[in-house]
């Protein structure tokens, strides 16, 4: 291969790890409110975007405030802390009834139903509509940890 040809692989490679860097994170779970299926320290891979999640994935959004919830301004910098939950409701989805307030029979636009797996987990069920932009991104999986032995 000449090299303009390595020098072309070598900006391919580094352009694709840009862009993974732009578009991937790693999320580590503290905490236990979506046990069994995620566990406390278990280490996640995070496709950032603002596209809408589908019901059933698991996405990683911005902890309410104690005193506002969602209703104060988005800050995806991470400074306010993250949640993990699952999305069991979005946009046009039909309302769950245990969402606290008046709410219509379909989640809004721009809106998602969140909860958490464990019994006590705060989610929605305290903290009403999470507003989509509050979203960090939806996980991809979970990676698998040092003790842990991956097999193919």
């Amino acid at each position: 291969m000449s090299a303009l040809g390595w020098a072309g692989v070598a900006a391919m490679v580094i352009g694709t790890m840009v862009a993974a860097r732009l578009l991937l994170s790693t999320v580590t779970v503290r905490g236990g409110s979506m046990a069994p299926t995620l566990r406390h320290g278990d280490v996640l891979l995070v496709l950032r975007h603002r596209r809408r999640p589908r019901t059933g994935r698991i996405v990683v959004v911005q902890r309410p405030d104690r005193d506002t919830g969602w209703d104060g301004p988005a800050d995806l910098s991470g400074a306010a802390g993250w949640y993990v939950k699952r999305v069991v409701a979005a946009a046009g989805d039909p309302m769950p009834a245990w969402v606290p307030g008046e709410q219509p029979g379909r989640v809004p636009p721009g809106m998602l139903v969140l909860r958490g797996e464990h019994p006590h987990s705060e989610d929605s069920a305290q903290w009403g509509l999470c507003p989509a932009d509050r979203m960090y991104g939806v996980v991809l999986l979970r990676l698998p940890t040092g003790g842990e032995r991956v097999t193919a």
